[in-house]
């Protein structure tokens, strides 16, 4: 089959598939998802490419990033292996992660299971509200080399490959990362100057139209003795950090932007290890347009009305109690009993606190406050997250549950050999300025600075219960309850 050829049948396939959702349901009813055919045939030459799939998905909202369909495509129609990866756990408790990880693999026996973070929690860190107001640049001791996971994943690789594929020299390589990390000499050195002296190159070959010219075909597994692992997943869920907190250092570019990776890059982590970043794909699905953009699917400096979400927030987090807020109402004569705040009251104390105003008036910035309080949440500074069914009445079983303390050990691992120390003043987190300004900068700091450390506001103050929810995104995952 020619290029065109090819172009041509998946460009048919790809309207017909749209058709037949439009056909099944209303427009309204629909979340935001991919139309860009482009970006789809990125994730279906990485499909084809890869031997094992690793799908990430954000722990705070994991059902929303795992989609059945492709689930169903890789273990029945493409006959590969699909590694689930649980990213980002140091934003949730230890309790949650094993429940998410059996709920999974109660429904899916296919898959593999492994956890992840690229930011693993220093001493303290995670549950004191005045973290909210801090924005951490400060670099983790070791750098990238502090990621926690990157042994699971090698097991995982281990069994599925059952000696087909040499992995002694990934071995070797997060052996080496990981003396690295703990290494008192590291600390002398800045990042660049640590990689200069430390690291070995990583090959990288960057795709564009030259991956349309592959055909339908799937290639045999192992080709010449090296392991293809494919990194796919939603927007802004990690999938970037995870590649560079297995090389051990940045070699991809990262930030809080959904869609910032354009085009799939490989990368050879050894001589027969290679990984291949998709750009992160949206799946249609039935979930909420405000449960969306908190989950930093969609971008915020895109959202024309930000205070629905705000609110969608508050009904599930105490955002006033963790923000320390004081009601626009309070003090006002006749005031007598407690106000009820609403997303707008919240937006409005916000942006006195933090001194947002209007350029002409000078009233308080309500909107830019808004999208404030939606990057806290999309960042983890504000954590919410989607607990899976039962989970309230099994607490206490899961905290006590063996793997429990087993994440709980490994964090505790990680924490050793992190820095100690504050880092400094608090400052704002992030703007709603415009695309052009306030976005760029913030997505040109996060390229040079690296990605924040996030520290998640895990608060211990019962919220508001919220309605019961619609239904799930996805039928076949169950209802959803929100931590």
């Amino acid at each position: 089959m020619s290029k065109e050829q090819l172009l041509a049948r998946e460009e048919r396939a790809f309207r017909e598939y749209l058709d037949s959702v439009y056909s099944q349901f209303k427009p309204s009813a629909l979340s935001y998802f991919e139309h860009n055919l482009e970006t789809w045939r990125q994730l279906w030459r990485v499909l084809e490419m890869s031997d094992v799939v690793l799908l990430i998905t954000d722990i705070r909202h994991p059902v929303l990033h795992f989609p059945p369909a492709l689930y169903d495509y890789i273990t029945k129609e493409m006959k590969k292996t699909l590694i689930l990866v649980l990213n980002k756990i140091d934003l949730a408790p230890p309790s949650l992660v094993v429940a998410w990880r059996h709920y999974f693999q109660s429904l899916f026996p296919q898959v593999h299971i492994v956890c992840f973070t690229s930011y693993p929690q220093r001493p303290g860190e995670g549950r004191d509200p005045e973290a909210v107001f801090k924005k951490r640049r400060r670099r983790r001791k070791g750098g990238w080399g502090a990621a926690m996971g990157p042994m699971q994943l090698l097991r995982a690789c281990e069994e599925i490959t059952a000696g087909k594929v040499d992995l002694s020299s990934w071995r070797q390589k997060i052996e080496r990362i990981a003396v690295a990390a703990c290494s008192p000499q590291r600390g002398q050195y800045s990042d660049e100057e640590g990689e200069e002296a430390e690291e070995e190159a990583v090959l990288m070959e960057h795709h564009s139209d030259v991956a349309m010219e592959m055909g339908g075909s799937v290639q045999e597994l192992y080709k010449d003795g090296v392991l293809t692992l494919g990194c796919v997943g939603f927007p802004n869920v990690g999938k970037s950090s995870l590649i560079n907190g297995l090389v051990g250092r940045k070699v991809v570019s990262v930030s809080r932007t959904p869609g910032h990776t354009k085009y799939f890059q490989t990368y050879f982590l050894t001589p027969t290890v290679k990984m291949c970043d998709c750009p992160g794909l949206i799946f249609p699905s039935l979930v909420e347009r405000q449960h969306q953009i908190l989950a930093g699917i969609y971008p915020i400096s895109q959202i024309q009305e930000p205070y629905t979400p705000v609110g969608y927030l508050a009904v599930r987090v105490p955002v006033q109690t963790l923000l320390k807020l004081k009601h626009p109402s309070a003090g006002e004569p006749g005031q007598q009993q407690e106000a009820c705040w609403t997303a707008w009251d919240i937006c409005e104390a916000w942006a006195e606190k933090r001194g947002y105003k209007t350029a002409m008036a000078a009233r308080n910035d309500v909107y830019r406050a808004a999208n404030s309080i939606l990057r806290l949440a999309a960042d983890g500074r504000l954590c919410l997250c989607v607990r899976p069914p039962g989970y309230g009445q099994q607490r206490a079983f899961w905290e006590s549950h063996e793997e429990t303390a087993e994440i709980t050990a490994l964090q505790a691992a990680q924490q050793l050999d992190a820095p100690t120390g504050s880092s400094g003043e608090g400052e704002e987190v992030s703007s709603s300025e415009p695309e052009d300004e306030g976005d760029r900068d913030a997505d040109v700091e996060a390229e040079e600075d690296e990605d924040e450390d996030r520290d998640p506001a895990t608060h211990k103050a019962k919220a508001k219960r919220p309605p019961p929810p619609r239904g799930n995104m996805f039928s076949v995952l169950g209802q959803h309850e929100c931590l």
